[in-house]
């Protein structure tokens, strides 16, 4: 079986589009020469990818089965590719940085924006892990540092805090509560509540704070974001509570932030391997990130 990646990528591009022509314009190449790709392709595998249905190409049963081990071969090796444009552009003056969703829209963008301004050529990465576990083991792996709510306690790791904030309630404009200057976790019973998906720490948290303090809430909404989550409440889906700055938390539109009675705080940490050297481009930045910290 010899299946070459131009066959694959072909396969991947006619099953995206449905068509020959699209899947050429797309590919650059002309649509004989897609067709043969899709039929070499077929020869290797030894069975049929498409059926014909008029102008559409309709992928057979067989095609559904092979096309998420196609995907991950694509997607591997289009990164292959982006990793090698970047080493010829930029050298060593790369950095990669694995955040949760919740640091994804403030704490990370603001740290790499003070780095862009010090490196303004460097070629920077974020990327996007699920869940603290997630970031760990990217940087584990490969990436110079990621940020995540948990306390470091990992040997293999070492750990700067660069935020700690308190939590915020957050309610809709015009809503009951908006007008308090501090809301008791009692002022929350039976409201409908938005919460971080299951796999926050900073969610186990807080439903272990309202469950010692023996109050019920409404569990209906959950999303991955602090900024999601406003965007529920502005839309007036519930109430929350929430980590992050209040000057940040001002800036959102539809809802308000107020001071939340509770010993919970919300917390940035980067963390870094510390089983291999820090390039010195990971060294600046590290700098940076100690700056800012100091700052706070």
């Amino acid at each position: 079986m010899n299946i070459t990646f131009r066959q694959v990528d072909a396969f991947r591009t006619v099953l995206s589009t449905g068509t020959v022509t699209e899947a050429a314009e797309m590919l650059g190449i002309s649509q004989p020469a897609v067709s043969r790709l899709i039929s070499d392709f077929e020869s290797a595998v030894d069975f049929r990818l498409f059926r014909r249905v008029g102008r559409v190409l309709e992928p057979t049963e067989e095609a559904h089965l092979l096309v998420a081990e196609v995907r991950q071969a694509v997607s591997g090796m289009e990164h292959i590719k982006e990793t090698v444009t970047a080493i010829r552009r930029f050298g060593h003056a790369r950095l990669t940085l694995a955040t949760t969703p919740t640091f994804s829209t403030l704490t990370a963008p603001g740290l790499i924006g003070r780095f862009a301004q010090a490196r303004p050529d460097s070629m920077i990465k974020m990327e996007i892990g699920p869940a603290d576990d997630a970031v760990e083991w990217m940087v584990s792996q490969s990436y110079d540092f990621g940020i995540s709510n948990t306390e470091n306690r990992n040997p293999a790791f070492d750990s700067l805090m660069i935020a700690d904030e308190n939590a915020y309630c957050v309610v809709p404009d015009g809503h009951p509560l908006a007008a308090r200057t501090l809301v008791q976790a009692e002022d929350l019973a039976d409201e409908r509540f938005i919460s971080y998906f299951s796999s926050s720490r900073f969610r186990f948290e807080i439903d272990s704070f309202f469950d010692a303090q023996g109050v019920s809430r409404r569990l209906q909404y959950e999303t991955r974001t602090t900024d999601a989550i406003c965007r529920l409440v502005a839309a007036g889906l519930g109430v929350s509570v929430v980590g992050s700055s209040a000057a940040y938390l001002q800036t959102l539109p539809g809802c308000t932030a107020l001071p939340f009675n509770a010993p919970l705080r919300f917390r940035a940490i980067l963390i870094w391997s510390n089983r291999r050297p820090l390039t010195a481009i990971a060294q600046e930045f590290l700098t940076i990130a100690r700056h800012r910290a100091e700052a706070q």
